[in-house]
């Protein structure tokens, strides 16, 4: 790995660091909010507290939604490696039916072995996926998810241009996103190596004071 390389890993580390401890802290209030809008039975509260203690490495949203904009909306709130977006109607189906319960859980447990074993056919894109997860509407259609970012070609100008400076300062980060859904793991795979960042719009985070200031 070269220097401009190092330092783009170092940047993106810590500002990702700084990040994520303020995502996190978001996300936990507005799930919070989010379930108490969200109406469900006892039974239902049970099972998502059950679901959340068992699996505490996946995030467990529950909402309404009708198209994949708004169903990605809810999937960004996400601040662990894996998300499960859950409509309220499905997740009462499986408070009340063992066999949809079992049924759905599989698929859950399949599709993160799936999306964790997919990183190592990634290769060198392996590093732009931040978050893999799936969604079951109430209908218990299931789509697959990935959000990925990386640097954009300004930002590692910049990076460039601040090394050779000897440091230098770096007045912002320049990163670009994008979602990509599929209705099968394979099928996420080949669109994730399908996307091109060249069409995608980079996003200017907030500044920070010099490289080694990372905070918000």
């Amino acid at each position: 790995m070269n220097g401009i390389s190092s330092y783009g890993a170092f940047l993106g580390n810590n500002y990702n660091n700084t990040i994520q401890n303020k995502k996190t802290n978001t996300a936990k209030q507005t799930q919070e909010t989010n379930d108490k809008d969200i109406k469900l039975s006892d039974k239902a509260k049970n099972l998502l507290k059950d679901l959340r203690k068992t699996y505490g490495d996946i995030d467990f949203i529950v909402a309404n939604y009708e198209t994949d904009e708004e169903a990605d909306a809810y999937l960004s709130r996400g601040t662990k490696d894996f998300s499960v977006l859950i409509d309220p109607e499905e997740l009462e189906k499986m408070a009340n039916d063992d066999d949809l319960k079992k049924k759905n859980l599989g698929i859950i447990d399949e599709a993160k072995e799936k999306l964790s074993g997919m990183k190592e056919q990634l290769g060198d894109k392996k590093d732009e996926v931040t978050r893999f997860g799936v969604s079951i509407d109430k209908n218990g259609k299931v789509s697959f998810f990935a959000e990925l970012e990386t640097l954009s070609e300004k930002q590692r100008e910049r990076i460039e241009a601040s090394k050779k400076e000897k440091g230098g300062y770096i007045r912002g980060t320049h990163i670009k996103k994008t979602r990509v859904s599929a209705s099968s793991a394979e099928e996420l795979l080949e669109k994730i190596n399908n996307v091109d960042w060249s069409k995608i719009k980079e996003e200017k985070q907030e500044e920070n004071k010099s490289r080694m200031d990372f905070s918000i």
